[in-house]
């Protein structure tokens, strides 16, 4: 800044313009909120109303095809299926250690799946020749060659 245009009257008038400025954009703010008292719309208003509407029908729906009651009635037998049930091991882990008695046992176990080998793939026959009627039968005999 030019040492010329630095003295304390002209940092007081910047310091009041500055005030000033601030308390404009302050009182247009208060206007337009005063005037514009409509409620705010955004996008999720507006998908909420069709949204809300789709689970609520889809709620009526389930409750139509399985009533609670009958859920409440169901909950017994299956808890008890459930405790019922006993932990079994994996009789196939995805992992395994390597050189461990499992992987060695898994190793020697045949293959699951298809074999090795492909299926034969079925030829079709041949389709047999038009038969004519009145023509003699060719014979396979060969042709007299001339020397």
């Amino acid at each position: 800044m030019d040492p010329t245009r630095d003295n304390p009257i002209i940092r007081f008038n910047t310091f009041w313009w500055a005030l000033w400025a601030f308390f404009a954009f302050a009182i247009v703010l208060a206007a337009i909120m005063i005037f514009n008292r409509a409620a705010p719309t955004n996008l999720e208003d507006a998908v909420a109303v069709a949204r809300y509407q789709t689970q609520q029908t889809v709620a009526e729906a389930q409750a139509k095809a399985l009533p609670a009651a009958d859920i409440e009635a169901a909950i017994p037998e299956v808890a008890a299926k459930l405790a019922a049930s006993k932990p079994v091991a994996v009789e196939r882990p995805d992992q395994v250690v390597p050189e461990s008695p499992t992987s060695k046992a898994l190793i020697a176990e045949p293959a699951l799946g298809p074999t090795t080998e492909p299926a034969p793939v079925p030829v079709p026959a041949p389709a047999p020749a038009p038969a004519t009627e009145g023509t003699p039968a060719e014979t396979d005999a060969p042709a007299p060659v001339n020397s």
